[in-house]
């Protein structure tokens, strides 16, 4: 059996919010950087998110309080719903329905943490706070506990699960 680690979310990524550009200023929009919403996760037919509805400008990006996410981050949508997971394939920012995470690689698998995510999702649900919306804050996100088997073997647990997914989206098809 493989040794475990117990830790929390917040220590094996940082854990990055999002935000909205002032939508009426023209300057912010229709640049070439993703940013995504929960929507275009909703939208997602397998773990991967390389594009967006709506871009940005750089302007757009340094108006407000998002930050570009570099390649391999999962995004999380924390609010409005909660639980959408995504991999960006393509440095991206999202909006403020989300708390994103940038893995640190030498604990996490990005894609063992998005597959953890996943099999979360009641969970995170059930996390949520709020009276008109639901939402999972960044120090509730923080302090979520996780158990790591070794490197190798969340990779190893995430390529069966890839697999998976793969037979069950050519079934879906047919």
């Amino acid at each position: 059996m493989s040794e475990r680690t117990s830790t929390t979310l917040g220590e094996i990524a940082e854990i990055i919010s999002g935000s909205t550009p002032k939508s009426n200023i023209s300057d912010y929009w229709n640049g070439d950087i993703a940013w995504a919403t929960p929507t275009d996760l909703s939208k997602l037919e397998n773990k991967e998110i390389i594009t967006t509805a709506r871009l940005l400008t750089q302007q757009g990006l340094e108006s407000c309080s998002a930050k570009l996410l570099p390649p391999n981050s999962v995004l999380f949508s924390s609010r409005a719903p909660i639980g959408h997971v995504a991999i960006n394939k393509v440095a991206m920012a999202t909006n403020q329905g989300f708390k994103s995470f940038i893995p640190d690689t030498k604990k996490v698998d990005h894609n063992y943490l998005y597959y953890w995510l996943k099999s979360k999702k009641d969970y995170l649900q059930h996390l949520g706070r709020g009276a008109t919306f639901k939402e999972v804050s960044k120090q509730i996100v923080a302090s979520i506990p996780i158990t790591l088997p070794s490197l190798d073997e969340q990779r190893r647990i995430a390529k069966i699960l890839d697999k998976i997914n793969s037979i069950d989206q050519k079934i879906a098809r047919r």
